[in-house]
């Protein structure tokens, strides 16, 4: 299990400074079909950042979870919580990307 942490602290640590790097308002990494339309683009980057540190942040808790659980049903908790994640993740994007493409047709 402790592996497993060990990944998952890097790639939160990796994800948090993308966020932060989002929520400063560079857009660089960002690409898609309402990004390359829309006029705002440093505000869909910021608006797209905090989703990011929120997945950053529950990559993160992932892993101390599978340290702090005992082994026999550990795996099986922190795959639950990263779908539970994942599905409210998944659902800030879509807030997002529907905001944009909303505006787009104003």
């Amino acid at each position: 299990m402790i592996g497993f942490s060990i990944m998952t602290w890097f790639i939160a640590v990796i994800m948090i400074g993308l966020s932060i790097s989002l929520l400063k308002g560079n857009y660089t990494f960002v690409h898609g079909n309402v990004f390359d339309r829309t006029k705002d683009k440093a505000g869909y980057a910021k608006k797209l950042g905090k989703p990011v540190l929120l997945l950053a942040v529950e990559i993160a808790i992932s892993g101390v979870l599978a340290v702090a659980l005992p082994q026999e049903y550990a795996m099986t908790i922190v795959i639950i919580f990263l779908l539970l994640v994942v599905a409210v993740t998944i659902g800030l994007f879509y807030r997002v990307d529907k905001y944009f493409r909303k505006s787009l047709l104003e």
